[in-house]
């Protein structure tokens, strides 16, 4: 039987968001800490539980700043003279990866306190901080996945997409 949206983020209920990462224009929320071996024996650490985004989305901190899924297309900050050659596809080029590392490395971890459905199969993510993610779906844009919550421990995968009802 398919969890429901509820159900599966209530797996999400007081993990830490221990890393971020990218593949153009999907963001991954690494959530927990596991560690996953490749075919060629390569160790990876990643997040017990991962939420990949492929649709509108902004974290919003207590400070009131934010951080939002276009700032992929701006040049990451640098010392001296940039890069000649710059590409947003490249991770950790964007000003979006500079921002959510220093959010990892220098605050304090952002633990998840709940999930609350929105429209058009989104939802907002609170943290104990105060922080809140808000994944926005944009209906006048189908996609296949808008988002999908997976564990990297065992076969647990979750998602919502234009064909699918949440």
């Amino acid at each position: 039987m398919q969890p429901t949206r509820q159900q599966a983020f209530t797996k999400l209920a007081g993990l830490p968001l221990t890393k971020t990462t990218r593949k153009e224009l999907v963001q991954y929320f690494h959530f927990g800490h596991t560690h996953y071996t490749t075919p060629q024996g390569l160790i990876l650490d990643v997040g017990k539980l991962t939420l990949a985004v492929n649709c509108p989305w902004q974290l919003q901190l207590p400070d009131g700043t934010s951080i939002k899924h276009s700032d992929v297309y701006i040049r990451k900050r640098e010392a001296g003279l940039p890069t000649p050659v710059w590409d947003w596809k490249e991770p950790g080029s964007s000003f979006l990866d500079q921002r959510l590392t220093e959010l990892i490395k220098t605050s304090a971890p952002l633990v998840v306190a709940r999930v609350e459905p929105q429209e058009n199969q989104g939802f907002i993510l609170s943290f104990a901080d105060g922080s809140t993610l808000h994944v926005a779906p944009d209906p006048a844009k189908p996609d296949a996945e808008y988002w999908k919550l997976f564990s990297n421990t065992d076969d647990f995968a979750f998602g919502a997409g234009a064909e699918t009802q949440v």
